[in-house]
């Protein structure tokens, strides 16, 4: 075979790779609206638009009022990738965290995993009336420590989350560092939400790879 259609198979074999990765990608928040989104809030007197706006491409969230922003569809077998950030002045505590494999009712807290994101401590998964076999159990929650020692940005700055599911077992990096990973969970599938616990926070680049 030629050399030249030897480089021209291998670059069309590139493209269609690329291609075909692309296509596996869904964009869970638009940039723009709650399209495709469910809003819970714990105290259903709040006006639902008073909770969240957009800035600048950001979903932000400014309430104090516990709740979650949960996808309409279920997902499994995933890599989802989030973005977020705390004000510059935020609260030391601020607290937040990616919600996993939701089922069952809306409730504050519906049977989930949580991702924390709680400044200082994102990473660490947490039961949510379900069990995470093997971790110790903490303020009366399953809670599976972080691998490292925190790895999040200063106050202001944008982080990074990618968290694999794949079957029963969910890993989880923050910014590029591995600080977690969970397996043998009772649920392997579910909605995916974005929580509020009463601090103010920004989340973009919310999208997921099927696997």
């Amino acid at each position: 075979m030629k050399p030249l259609l030897v480089a021209l198979l291998a670059l069309f074999s590139l493209a269609a790779a690329a291609g075909g990765s692309a296509a596996k990608r869904v964009t869970l928040w638009n940039g723009t609206d709650l399209t495709g989104w469910k809003l819970h809030l714990g105290d259903a007197t709040t006006d639902p638009k008073s909770v969240w706006s957009v800035r600048e491409g950001a979903l932000r969230f400014a309430t104090k009022v516990s709740g979650y922003l949960r996808t309409e569809k279920a997902y499994s077998n995933y890599r989802l990738h989030v973005e977020w950030r705390w004000p510059k002045d935020a609260n030391a505590n601020s607290n937040s965290g990616v919600m996993l494999h939701l089922h069952g009712d809306d409730a504050i807290w519906p049977k989930s995993f949580e991702v924390q994101l709680k400044n200082a401590n994102a990473g660490q998964v947490v039961g949510m009336g379900l069990d995470i076999p093997d971790a110790p159990m903490l303020s009366n929650r399953k809670r599976a420590p972080r691998f490292a020692d925190a790895s999040e940005k200063p106050l202001g700055e944008w982080n990074s989350c990618e968290i694999v599911c794949r079957d029963a077992t969910i890993e989880v990096h923050v910014n590029g560092v591995k600080q977690n990973r969970v397996d043998k969970l009772p649920a392997s599938a579910g909605t995916i939400a974005l929580q509020m616990e009463g601090y103010a926070i920004e989340f973009r680049n919310v999208w997921l790879e099927a696997l």
